[in-house]
């Protein structure tokens, strides 16, 4: 009989839930000025982007954040949950825009820590993705911080510390501290891995196979760096067959049919409904004949 197994660890995370209802509290006040745009995704999932956009929110991605901010003449500016940098706040004020802060207290609290580093003079290594909001933001501290590359490790005199996105894995953090602390011994390794997504990534590390034809689904959006990351914690330390989908619609429901365990992990940005749904569909797997399954939510789904 094949088994089902669903981890403990779904639905959002705690400055996720708290973006979403912020916004949703700015749409349904109607005593701030329209029109309503938000300053890129407010979190990494498209599926919170379509509802937004069914609300009547302008989301404007794409580009960096001064520049879409350069497309707003007037209205309500939601800054997104991954912060925004002090200039960005200040350039929307000047602006005359009213200002929505979602940014995950989280976040805030690590470019608080990058902030207190750079004037206690160390300079800080930055670990993330080029094009991710978080990093953006860190690199508004420049001169004072360096994108992390292994292959262009600058000369650094004086106190250094490693600081990283709050949404990288364990596992690419330790690999480039391993690197860095080579070249600068004394670099001090600041902790800014967010807890619910450790937490994940340390569900996913006590996995055990039991020897069966088994395979792990991680949910979330391709845009994700959490989610991604999990996907690629999955493959690197499991020897079992995984797969990456954003909702069940992706599903080939005769290829699971081999598989006697299938376990299902999620990212923190990943709606709770769309793994449930999962979950629900791979326990009557026998029993639905067709090759594809589609999606029975509905937007409103996806923010609960």
């Amino acid at each position: 009989m094949r088994k089902i197994y669903i981890s403990k660890n779904i639905g959002f995370c705690y400055g996720v839930s708290r973006a979403i209802k912020i916004v949703r509290d700015t749409i349904t006040n109607k005593d701030l000025p329209r029109p309503i745009y938000l300053l890129g995704s407010l979190i990494h999932n498209h599926y919170i982007n379509l509802y937004l956009k069914n609300n009547n929110v302008i989301v404007l991605d794409g580009d960096t954040r001064d520049n879409l901010l350069n497309k707003i003449e007037s209205g309500t500016v939601v800054f997104t949950a991954h912060g925004v940098s002090e200039a960005i706040k200040e350039k929307a004020i000047n602006k005359g825009l009213n200002i929505v802060d979602a940014t995950c207290p989280y976040v805030e609290k690590m470019f608080k820590a990058m902030e207190d580093k750079i004037k206690d003079n160390y300079h800080i290594i930055f670990i993330g993705k080029k094009s991710h909001p978080e990093s953006e933001v860190a690199m508004s501290f420049y001169p004072n911080v360096t994108l992390y590359d292994e292959n262009n490790l600058p000369d650094i005199a004086g106190k250094i510390a490693l600081c990283h996105q709050t949404t990288m894995s364990s596992y690419d953090i330790n690999e480039a501290y391993q690197i860095l602390i080579n070249k600068y011994p004394n670099i001090e390794k600041l902790d800014m891995l967010c807890k619910i997504t450790e937490n994940r990534q340390q569900e996913l590390k006590l996995f055990k196979n039991n020897n069966v034809p088994t395979l792990i689904i991680v949910v979330g959006d391709s845009i994700s760096n959490n989610s991604t990351k999990l996907y690629e914690m999955a493959k690197r330390i499991n020897n079992v067959d995984t797969i990456f989908v954003s909702s069940v619609n992706e599903l080939n429901l005769d290829d699971l049919k081999i598989y006697q365990e299938i376990h299902l992990f999620s990212g923190t940005s990943t709606p709770k409904a769309i793994v449930e749904e999962i979950y629900n569909v791979l326990n009557n797997l026998d029993n639905i004949p067709k090759i594809k399954y589609e999606s029975k939510l509905k937007l409103d789904d996806y923010i609960k």
